[in-house]
Order: structure tokens, then C-alpha cells, then sequence
């Protein structure tokens, strides 16, 4: 039986991370967090746009992120830098191991703070760099 592909905004990589480490409320992250603790074997796409978080989220409303006004185009605008970091191309596809790898080697706290300042790119940093992949 085939197992179906992750699709992950770029930016949400280190949103996921986090969330595993920091916990936070979110209302989709727990799902994908579970899946790819599950198995990450599996293969997830890398991408710019929405994604399997957004698109069962209540701020998604079918074309975009509705939580704060420009929310989407910031997204983007962060997905495509974040695609730049880890030299990953947009619809990319790798396992999830081999993807967190990349997040761990090449995102550092500049680039946390130059990419997402509004955040929490300390916490995210120091979840980058931890071991929670396997920590369920």
C-alpha cells in the first residue's frame, strides 16, 4: 500500500519543529506532527503555498491565509527563502528525515531572525537543533 506524500510549506518546517519542542496551540500542526513522527521515511514535497497544515486550518478560506491581513503573500515570500536556505526547490520531494537534516544543518538563528523577526526565532532555533523527531 502506497503511502501518501506530505506536502509542508517551506516555512512551516520550523514551525512543525517547534511546535514538537515549545508546544504551542495550533489547531492542524498536531496532525502532521503525528504523521511525521510515525514515519520519517516517508516522503514529504517542499513547497511554496499552502500545504497540508493550511488547507484544514480555520484561517485557511480556500485561497488563502486569512489570520492577519497580507498574511499569505508573507508566507510566500517566506516559504521561497527558506527553499533558498536549505537549496531545495519548490514541489521538491525528499523523506522527512533527509529534509529535517537540511533544516538542521542550514537554519541558524540569523537566518531566523532575518526570515521571520516577528516570531520566536530563539525558540525556533533551539528546536531546529534538537533531537524531537523520534521524541513522540
Amino acid at each position: 500500500m502506497a503511502v501518501e506524500v506530505l506536502t509542508v510549506r517551506a516555512h512551516h518546517l520550523v514551525c512543525l519543529a517547534h511546535h514538537a519542542v515549545h508546544g504551542d496551540e495550533h489547531p492542524t500542526l498536531p496532525v502532521l506532527l503525528k504523521a511525521v513522527r510515525e514515519d520519517p521515511w516517508r516522503r514529504v514535497r517542499v513547497v511554496v503555498g499552502p500545504d497540508d497544515i493550511c488547507l484544514p486550518c480555520p484561517h485557511w478560506n480556500g485561497t488563502l491565509c486569512t489570520r492577519k491581513e497580507g498574511m499569505e503573500e508573507k508566507n510566500r515570500v517566506k516559504d521561497a527563502r527558506f527553499l533558498e536556505v536549505l537549496g531545495l526547490s519548490d514541489g521538491e520531494e525528499r523523506t522527512v528525515r533527509e529534509v529535517y537534516d537540511l533544516v538542521a544543518e542550514r537554519v541558524t538563528l540569523d537566518i531566523l531572525e532575518d526570515i521571520c523577526p516577528t516570531c520566536c526565532p530563539a525558540e525556533c532555533a533551539d528546536a531546529v537543533h534538537r533531537p524531537w523527531l523520534e521524541n513522540a
